[in-house]
């Protein structure tokens, strides 16, 4: 594979050394876009919060845009 920008084999790095459990990506995360998942993991640093805005962004459909404001 070739053509991942700088930054976005950052946030690939960051996304795999915050969500390490695979069973959590699959279920949740993968419901959410990449943008929402880096709106997410940019703002908010503890863990129990960043789960708690995933499930959410998931059950009510929150776009990337109420995520960033």
């Amino acid at each position: 594979m070739k053509g991942f920008s700088p930054r976005n084999l950052k946030y690939m790095r960051t996304f795999a050394q915050n969500y390490p459990d695979i069973e959590f990506v699959q279920e949740s995360l993968a419901q959410i876009t990449w943008y929402h998942n880096i709106a997410i993991f940019e703002k908010i640093k503890e863990p129990t919060e960043r789960n708690w805005y995933i499930h959410k962004t998931v059950e009510f459909g929150w776009s990337r845009n109420i995520l960033v404001y």
